[in-house]
């Protein structure tokens, strides 16, 4: 007689039957069953079997390879640009925001449908009934967090006023003053690349004056003669302060810079100083936008979920 190794993954049960032959003689006789529940724990077995197991496990490893997928292309981006850098911190992220919203949408998506096989696979009208409950409330949060996203950067006037919090004032005087300029430091954007700097408007009290928009590099090696760091400005057209300039400023490298008075060149008594800080184009059209296609799958998700919650309300021992 020749024996065959049963897989671990398999739960043997030997079932005996006793009968009589024509002789009134008892025999035995015995049948081996093999069963391939090893691998499943007894909540696993009544939930849904070897079916449910494997679709949780197909879904986890998706989603594992989406997630390193997620991560490593902006790593990839981020690197190719060499825009990042750690000192001063900036991360720009519209780079790479579009793959990470596109991503999100797809993995959403992906998890609907995974979760229709795990209710259609699960025996306990009390999980699926809790399940549908709980995806219902998810998705009522997205849905609100979404909309309240697409008032504060589609509305014009939210917009403005979210725009219009980043700026940075400050002023500036001549009056008594024993250096030969002023200034004022800022950042052309943000850590996040989401806001940038798009104009500067110099206000000027009793008389004209002269303004420079300079780098860091070019402050640290001039600054100490005006004379040698004129030439350097950003601003070499507009300069000259008379009541009010606007100096408009093309996207500019990240970095560090001064906005110089020229206290010996100038006649006005102190210069009022905005720094106006736009919201990135890119940050104003994906978010809103990916929101929006949030909004409409959880949408649907929820008109999907809603008879499905009412059709296990019934049977379910506990909600």
């Amino acid at each position: 007689m020749s024996s065959k190794r049963v897989p671990n993954q398999y739960r043997m049960l030997k079932i005996h039957i006793t009968g009589f032959n024509n002789s009134n003689q008892n025999y035995l006789t015995s049948t081996w069953h093999f069963f391939p529940i090893g691998m499943l724990s007894g909540k696993e077995a009544l939930a849904g079997g070897y079916r449910l197991a494997n679709v949780r496990r197909v879904k986890s490893l998706l989603f594992i390879v989406q997630i390193i997928f997620l991560i490593s292309i902006p790593i990839i981006i981020v690197l190719i640009e060499g825009r990042a850098s750690l000192v001063p911190f900036y991360l720009p992220i519209n780079s790479f925001l579009y793959f990470i919203l596109l991503m999100a949408l797809i993995m959403t998506v992906e998890g609907f449908f995974f979760k229709i096989l795990e209710m259609r696979l699960t025996q306990s009208p009390s999980t699926n009934y809790y399940v549908a409950k709980t995806e219902i409330r998810k998705g009522l949060i997205v849905v609100a967090i979404s909309g309240l996203v697409i008032v504060l950067l589609w509305a014009p006037f939210t917009s403005q006023a979210i725009a219009n919090s980043f700026n940075q004032t400050g002023s500036m005087t001549t009056v008594e003053s024993s250096v030969a300029s002023q200034y004022i430091v800022f950042y052309d954007r943000d850590p996040l690349g989401l806001g940038a700097v798009d104009k500067i408007t110099v206000t000027s009290i009793g008389g004209d004056a002269r303004v420079y928009v300079v780098s860091d590099k070019n402050f640290i090696n001039y600054s100490a003669d005006l004379s040698q760091l004129i030439p350097y400005r950003i601003n070499s057209q507009d300069y000259i302060v008379s009541g009010q300039l606007t100096i408009d400023l093309n996207p500019l490298p990240f970095g560090k810079y001064y906005l110089v008075l020229d206290t010996l060149r100038s006649d006005a008594s102190s210069v009022d100083v905005v720094i106006h800080k736009a919201i990135s184009p890119t940050f104003l059209s994906y978010v809103p936008f990916f929101a929006l296609l949030f909004i409409v799958a959880y949408a649907g998700w929820i008109a999907y979920l809603l008879p499905v919650k009412r059709k296990y309300a019934i049977g379910a021992i506990y909600r």
